[in-house]
């Protein structure tokens, strides 16, 4: 029995509509196993388990065999998903995936005290005598729904990132389907997948954006330092800006222009393009 945590998010979705497309027997350990029916639909077997519970998360871990450990962004993560991998520990999980982040970003002195989080879970889980594997998507194309409400209602993309920048974007779709393959197929275990599309500047994702929405988009460069202003003026915590801010600095230095071919050896098929994920996603940049 396969174990899924974070499934009602973004990447987590995709996670679950992949495994139900290949018939896996799994349960989602959801925090809310009411809100999360609600995103998921009825036929998604739930288990309640709380990251910040462990005797919970034990609980609904009974059985699993293979858990899947996927966190929100959060000042917290590291300790959250800690309490994952003591759980599973004790409930005799022998193999545990764990959704990174970007390949450059994991570091012990990351810009980014998510990525920095994200970099000592991981060396936690393959210390752990568990079976492990990693997934670190690059920068999802869903990302750049940040900038989708200037576009709608000014007609301006606005970023801190010059149009030359060059970025391998991934879809969520081609995550989950990735994730999907490493979890069924325990032959992958022992790796680390850093999964990525092709890349594409910031000048190309303007013209597909236009092309989308049927209009010309303006692109509008600003200082990081308005940037970050306008983060904060929206409400977005002190730890999250700070989080952004220091992926954008990796993202301006052309840090995520990496590319390989992980998508389509674990999918069999090319990854997928930004105008695929624009064709769901025009209407929130105003199509």
């Amino acid at each position: 029995m396969i174990g899924v945590i974070g499934g009602t998010g973004i990447t987590g979705s995709q996670l679950v509509a992949a495994l139900q497309a290949r018939a896996a027997e799994f349960r989602c350990i959801v925090r809310d196993p009411d809100a999360a029916k609600a995103k998921l639909g009825n036929d998604v077997e739930l288990v309640r388990g709380d990251l910040s519970d462990t005797s919970s998360l034990q609980s609904a871990m009974s059985g699993f065999d293979t858990l899947y450990i996927l966190c929100g962004h959060s000042p917290m993560l590291q300790q959250l998903e800690i309490n994952a991998l003591e759980a599973a520990k004790k409930a005799g999980v022998s193999y545990i995936v764990y959704a990174s982040g970007s390949e450059k970003g994991i570091r012990p002195d990351s810009p980014s005290k998510v990525m920095q989080m994200h970099y000592h879970v991981e060396e936690a889980i393959k210390s752990s005598g568990i079976d492990w594997a990693v997934s670190r998507p690059n920068y999802f194309m869903s990302t750049l729904m940040s900038m989708a409400e200037p576009v709608a209602k000014m007609g301006k993309l606005i970023t801190s990132l010059p149009k030359e920048t060059g970025i391998s974007m991934i879809h969520p779709t081609d995550i989950g389907e990735a994730a999907a393959e490493i979890i069924l197929n325990k032959d992958r275990a022992g790796q680390t997948y850093f999964l990525t599309g092709p890349v594409i500047t910031m000048g190309q994702v303007v013209e597909e954006v236009s092309k989308a929405v049927g209009k010309s988009i303006e692109y509008v460069q600003v200082p990081p330092e308005a940037a970050e202003k306008a983060m904060a003026d929206k409400g977005m915590p002190d730890w999250l800006v700070a989080h952004v801010s220091g992926m954008m600095g990796i993202v301006a230095k052309g840090d995520m222009d990496g590319v390989t071919d992980w998508v389509e050896q674990l999918t069999g098929h090319p990854p997928r393009t930004l105008d695929q994920w624009l064709d769901g996603a025009k209407g929130a940049f105003g199509g």
